[in-house]
């Protein structure tokens, strides 16, 4: 069982129930393969390394996170 606006990371398995109120429900379910890449995360942001991660605040600060392509 759960509750609004949470997040669950299942492990390996092959079946989900899931069961609505008389109000409804929504709900986003996404399945992939672990790709094993080291996580780092601050707020909005997730980069592979602290260092990345400290590198994109930079940019954020300095109007220099995202570059155009030309």
């Amino acid at each position: 069982m759960s509750g609004d606006r949470t997040l669950i990371r299942f492990g390996t398995g092959d079946e989900v129930t899931v069961q609505a109120s008389e109000e409804g429900l929504r709900f986003l379910l996404i399945s992939g393969a672990p790709i094993d890449a080291p996580v780092a995360w601050h707020g909005p942001l997730v980069m592979n390394s602290q260092d990345e991660l400290r590198q994109a605040m930079r940019d954020l600060r300095n109007n220099t996170f995202i570059k155009s392509a030309h």
